[in-house]
């Protein structure tokens, strides 16, 4: 497993509920030298809780070397599905599981709509680029992933039936939206994305 880069994806199991989509973002700072043991419990737990219905997903971005701090982010259909993974029974037991490896409560932050592309690991708090930004740089983002999942799986999908092929497209795009190319670019453009105005500006 790598120290500096994602330590984990899992895309959902059921099916997304309907209302607008949330992001949960949460820090927890694991004791020194129990590190191995919160990474076991999160590999063994995630597939578990994408099962749950309207469960997106799980990516978890590991410290840096030396660090403690993991970056855990949960993607749920809409706000509601999320009071409710929060109340599951399954969940309720796994963080009592885990608390001890903890040296403190966990941070969690609900975010939802663009920012969510834009906040970057380490990130104390969220504070949005201006929306044209964020707009411009998704833009991009949509183009590039367009035209090359245009070149590179339109070919491989083009005998499914027109619903599957929209469908299956679009899931690639979000996909690789959401886990590569937007936090390339917001990576690449950071100092762009967060730079003051002039004055007067």
């Amino acid at each position: 497993m790598s120290q500096a880069g994602t330590m984990m994806d899992v895309a959902p199991g059921g099916p997304a509920s309907p209302g607008r989509a949330l992001s949960v973002i949460i820090r927890r700072v694991v004791r020194a030298g129990r590190q191995a043991e919160f990474e076991a419990a999160v590999r063994a737990f995630s597939p578990v809780s994408v099962a749950f219905t309207g469960h997106l997903g799980v990516h978890v971005v590991p410290p840096p070397d030396g660090g403690c701090e993991y970056v855990v982010i949960l993607s749920f259909a809409s706000e509601s599905v999320w009071r409710e993974f929060q109340a599951w029974d399954r969940y309720q037991a796994w963080l009592e599981e885990i608390r001890p490896l903890l040296t403190d409560a966990p941070s969690v932050e609900e975010v939802s709509g663009l920012e969510t592309w834009f906040r970057l690991p380490g990130e104390r708090t969220l504070v949005p680029p201006p929306r044209w930004k964020m707009a411009l740089v998704t833009w991009v983002g949509v183009c590039l992933t367009v035209g090359t999942l245009g070149v590179v799986l339109r070919p491989l999908i083009a005998g499914w039936p027109w619903w599957a092929n929209l469908l299956g497209f679009n899931a690639a795009v979000v996909g690789a939206l959401t886990w590569g190319v937007m936090p390339v670019l917001s990576r690449a453009m950071r100092g762009w994305l967060r730079q003051d105005p002039a004055p007067g500006g």
